[in-house]
């Protein structure tokens, strides 16, 4: 019978040596087929290389023998050699289920990257937004801080201006109140010391002519000032007496022009205090908006380093899913290859024979039903017993 091909599960197909081999030996085809399956065997990496060339080297002594021939001591080796076979076949068999298992792998790892660049870009353009605002807001507290600052300055020059005249006025009048207390009560009541008298008096001569008393009476004023009460006349006491007058005079007067600018003058100070505040409140405003406007940038940055990352494993991801998807081909077409050749060769080979096929029946011709019913009913009468023998053996 015509050896039958192995299919990719094991099993035998239709027959497809057709030739019976030469009585020299194995033919050509039957030698191609062990060359198959001797290589096959070699590069097994389950087994060591001595019972590797140990089997291969059996092949044809054993597979390259017609079955019918064949000694169970060769069916012994044929079913070493289907051993290794078959651990050839749930290798390359686990090679391509280990490779369709990595690809989807790959393919689910590769949805959850896509998934990962969505949400980073979503991220990404979130953060740009937030960093857009922010920019806005610290340009806009800077403008209210610089606009701050100018109010604060227009409010202190006001004030500097507005107050100009009362502070003279006010220094003026401390000094007529020092002078009084200090040089003129002492020399008008003779308790000043001599050596510091003639001081004294200089003194209130600048102040009277500060105060722009009349030039006549400050000329009388070194002599009458220079005398002791006991040793004053009238006239002395008649300037003693208008120099005082003059100077309680222009006392009240630097007084009541001072009580009647201190309500402008208090005016103008809570409107330097309102702008100061102001001013600082928008420092701090500008502060706390640059604070927000670098955080922000820097959560922008890490977004953008993100989606970088991101788009970087995509490629990647892309890279391995072609790697995956090459290693699922290779492993079926190393399985195909094992199938259609070492597993084939094996296979035809198991059912290698030299016994020829039967030979094929012709086909009868058509007849009319009837009459050839009666001829078979006529010959089946006539025929003789060996005829049946013989009719029998054909």
């Amino acid at each position: 019978r015509p050896a039958a091909r192995m299919s990719r599960g094991g099993a035998a197909e239709e027959p497809v040596l057709k030739k019976p081999a030469a009585a020299s030996g194995p033919s050509g085809h039957v030698k191609s087929l062990c060359n198959k399956v001797a290589k096959a065997l070699l590069a097994s990496p389950e087994y060591p290389d001595e019972v590797k060339h140990m089997l291969a080297n059996t092949v044809t002594g054993s597979l390259g023998e017609p079955k019918e021939k064949r000694h169970a001591i060769q069916d012994s080796t044929i079913d070493m050699v289907r051993q290794v076979m078959e651990s050839l076949r749930a290798a390359a068999q686990s090679k391509l289920v280990e490779a369709e298992t990595k690809l989807e792998t790959v393919f689910k790892e590769d949805e959850e990257r896509q998934k990962s660049v969505q949400t980073a870009a979503a991220t990404l353009e979130e953060r740009i937004k937030t960093a857009d605002v922010a920019k806005s807001e610290h340009a806009k507290s800077t403008s209210a801080r610089m606009a701050a600052k100018q109010a604060l300055a227009s409010a202190e020059q006001e004030q500097t201006t507005g107050n100009a005249g009362l502070a003279v006025a006010e220094e003026k009048k401390r000094r007529l109140e020092t002078s009084l207390e200090t040089i003129y009560g002492p020399i008008k009541s003779g308790e000043m010391p001599a050596a510091e008298a003639q001081d004294g008096i200089k003194k209130i001569e600048k102040l009277g002519k500060d105060l722009g008393f009349d030039a006549s009476l400050l000329q009388t004023v070194p002599a009458a000032f220079a005398k002791a009460p006991s040793d004053r006349g009238s006239f002395d006491d008649l300037v003693m007496s208008q120099v005082e007058a003059e100077f309680k005079k222009h006392l009240a007067t630097l007084t009541d022009e001072f009580a009647n600018g201190e309500p402008a003058m208090k005016d103008r100070a809570a409107k330097v205090e309102a702008a100061s505040n102001e001013h600082a409140q928008a420092l701090a405003f500008e502060e706390a908006a640059k604070t927000a406007k670098e955080a922000s940038r820097t959560e922008q940055k890490e977004a953008e380093t993100e989606h970088k990352a991101m788009l970087k494993a995509q490629q990647q991801g892309a890279s391995d899913m072609r790697t995956a998807s090459a290693g699922v081909d290779a492993a079926k077409a190393e399985l195909t290859e094992l199938d259609e050749g070492a597993l084939a060769a094996f296979g035809e080979l198991l059912e290698f024979t030299e016994i020829p096929p039967p030979a094929p029946i012709p086909a009868q011709e058509e007849q009319d039903p009837a009459p050839a019913t009666d001829a078979a009913a006529l010959a089946a009468d006539a025929a003789t017993p060996a005829d049946a023998a013989d009719a029998a053996s054909a």
